[in-house]
């Protein structure tokens, strides 16, 4: 019997060996949850950070809400990158952090018309309002703003503008800022307004296609970040990281301040 007992036991040992080796590998990836504006940026500065030889990094983007849904329902990631503070107070008021998060960016909102477009956008909006009345721009697109902080502040800044009767029909929502750019240039809609961090990533969109929003029309969108706090310990570099002066200069690069 106690032979029978020791040979079970030593194939057990073996059968989870595998299991756990795995575990350890899986530990050793650093994963981020991202705002999908920081599609570029986010991947420049984890090209930079891993030529140090660190851990890999796995980025996955979308949008802060649906991150925000996932994590209270129990995803599991190590870092978060919101486009907003909002989605990282609320996890740091639920116990998810040993401190308060982090503001790492300020981001800014743009109007942005479709390649094959004739209309140019000016501050006032006026030349958008006379396509709205003449037929030349049918569908604008914004982020949902109920998942995405830009297009919260798209909606804020139509509000401020008094054109949210005039633009309400026209709106084409996408789930997330990658999705809001595909549609304008898929000519899905003829403008919209998206991150200025995307626009200026583009090499194909020209410079009198687009024209920034100002501030004073929507809340600032200062974009917070969040250490978990049974994030894989590694992971604290790579949050230090992007804080850091080298890390701000790219931040800046692509279009945050």
């Amino acid at each position: 019997m106690m032979r029978r007992f020791f040979l079970v036991a030593v194939i057990a040992s073996f059968l989870n060996l595998p299991l756990t080796l795995s575990f350890a590998q899986s530990r050793e990836s650093i994963t981020v949850a991202a705002a999908a504006n920081l599609n570029g940026v986010l991947d420049e500065l984890v090209l930079q950070y891993t030529k140090q030889g660190t851990q890999q990094i796995k980025v996955v983007y979308g949008s802060s809400g649906h991150f925000y849904q996932q994590l209270i329902q129990g995803a599991k990631y190590d870092i978060f990158l919101s486009a907003n503070q909002d989605y990282v107070d609320r996890l740091v008021s639920q116990g998810y952090s040993n401190d308060a998060g982090v503001v790492y960016a300020r981001g800014r909102l743009v109007v942005l018309v479709s390649n094959k477009s004739k209309i140019r956008p000016t501050p006032d909006f006026g030349v958008l309002k006379q396509a709205v009345q003449d037929g030349r721009l049918s569908k604008f697109a914004i982020a949902n703003p109920a998942l995405a902080p830009y297009g919260a502040a798209a909606v804020q800044a139509l509000e401020q503008l008094g054109l949210t009767k005039m633009f309400q029909p026209l709106l084409v929502m996408g789930g997330d800022v990658g999705q809001t750019m595909l549609f304008i240039h898929s000519e899905a809609a003829q403008a919209g307004m998206v991150p200025w961090s995307m626009v200026k990533q583009s090499n194909t969109i020209q410079e009198e296609s687009y024209i920034l929003i100002p501030e004073k029309l929507h809340q600032p969108i200062l974009q917070k970040m969040i250490l978990f706090k049974q994030s894989n310990p590694p992971a604290k570099g790579f949050y230090d990281y992007l804080q850091s002066a080298q890390a701000r200069q790219i931040w800046r690069q692509y279009g945050y301040e």
